[in-house]
């Protein structure tokens, strides 16, 4: 990786993966040693289209990768990363960030059509949940 490559990613209180819709921040994250640099409250969690909203945030951010938990990679999202030069890596929900182990995998279609079916399916929901 070379120099100035930065990481975005979506995690909870205890450093593990969340889906861009759920999770509680957005982080920036040195790829050298997984040091977290940056640490904002997910702006996802305001607004409508919530995954979108977490990809133009990274790119606004200037990530130049993204790790996206397994589901959140919806099209739009996977658009609006993909338009920004955006280098996107899958990982599952629940994994440490700062965890050796952690496992990343290039995005392929299947992953963005499961996460826009999820997406679909959470909008749903919430709109069934707010009648």
């Amino acid at each position: 990786m070379s120099k100035g490559e930065v990481i975005c990613t979506s995690i909870n209180e205890d450093n593990r993966l969340e889906l861009f819709s759920k999770a509680k921040y957005l982080v920036l994250v040195d790829p050298k040693n997984m040091e977290i640099i940056n640490k904002v409250d997910n702006p996802a969690l305001t607004s409508e289209n919530k995954r979108p909203t977490f990809a133009k945030e990274c790119v606004k951010l200037n990530a130049t990768q993204v790790i996206a938990p397994h589901g959140s990679l919806c099209f739009p999202s996977y658009f609006i990363l993909k338009k920004a030069n955006v280098k996107i890596y899958v990982a599952q929900p629940g994994s440490l960030l700062d965890h050796s182990d952690l496992r990343v995998y290039p995005v392929n279609w299947k992953e963005i059509l499961y996460s826009s079916y999820l997406a679909v399916k959470e909008r749903i929901f919430e709109t069934m949940g707010k009648k």
